[in-house]
């Protein structure tokens, strides 16, 4: 293998394709699509003059230079991202880019904290990421995340900003439907089954009626636009439920389901200027002006 032919700019895509076994799913981790991957692996099988992977009717498996360049490569990958930790939470500026990363619905509802926030500093370039795909902090996929939670990981910073509360709305219309309804004709929109250990699921089954027509959404978003739409009952948390003027509240929150809502970064950017402007901003912000939590 010839080092001198290889670009930094290889590694991630090569590592992405090792980790996902397949072109599709690298493209998906690394937010390209599946012509880029392929491109770029066939460069850099071409410049090494090795082949990095087997490919297979089921996927990409790693050769045995693919598995040594696995091993290197994530190497090289953790001592550049320590660097940078370090280096950037030392970081004493209030400038530069500052990358969030949260859920769509808290996106959603915390919109109105980044503005006053970019407001306010103006020098730091906000990057805000959505999804409920965990990213990892010690890679510096993001440099902080907000994420409801009642087990926050124990190696990071973080802070306890407030507790989300979850209950059963529906649109006012359908909401009036529902008084001369039996349980087993309420439409029910509820989250898919690969979401079923959240506290919106598990309510959903205690209440929902046997036997009750439902709808299926496969994001907590989908869901509050099909119950606010008017299509049947829904399980939201608060904070999307109490802040929509076109639903009303049909169950009230069940005292043993709940999550709180935490903000976290990694120990080392303890320092940083604008993380720790960030915490400070947001916890206040959120205690004081944004409706749905507490």
């Amino acid at each position: 293998m010839n080092a001198q032919t290889l670009d930094w700019s290889d590694i991630p895509f090569v590592l992405a394709v090792c980790e996902a076994g397949s072109l599709s799913g690298a493209a998906r981790q690394l937010g390209v699509n599946h012509s880029t991957v392929f491109r770029r692996i066939e460069a850099v099988e071409a410049r090494l003059g090795v082949t990095l992977f087997e490919r297979l009717s089921h996927g990409y498996v790693m050769t045995a230079a693919g598995e040594h360049f696995q091993k290197n490569g994530l190497q090289l990958r953790d001592g550049v991202n320590s660097i940078q930790r370090e280096l950037g939470g030392q970081d004493l500026r209030l400038e530069g880019a500052l990358t969030i990363t949260t859920t769509d619905s808290l996106l959603y509802c915390l919109t109105p904290v980044f503005a006053a926030f970019q407001l306010k500093y103006p020098d730091v370039e906000l990057r805000l990421l959505s999804g409920s795909r965990p990213l990892d902090l010690m890679q510096r996929d993001a440099d902080i995340a907000m994420r409801p939670t009642r087990n926050p990981p124990e190696h990071w910073i973080g802070r306890n900003l407030c507790s989300i509360g979850y209950a059963t709305y529906a649109r006012g219309e359908y909401a009036d439907v529902l008084l001369d309804l039996p349980d087993q004709q309420h439409r029910w929109i509820r989250l898919n089954d690969s979401l079923n250990q959240s506290p919106m699921s598990q309510i959903t089954v205690l209440q929902q009626a046997e036997g009750a027509p439902i709808t299926v959404a496969n994001t907590m978003m989908g869901l509050f636009d099909l119950v606010r739409a008017g299509l049947g009952i829904g399980v939201l948390p608060c904070y999307l439920g109490e802040t929509c003027p076109e639903l009303v509240k049909v169950r009230d929150p069940d005292a043993g389901f709940g999550s709180d809502l935490w903000m976290l970064a990694h120990p080392d950017m303890r320092r940083n200027a604008k993380v720790h402007a960030f915490f400070e901003f947001a916890a206040r912000s959120i205690r004081e002006d944004v409706k749905g939590f507490h």
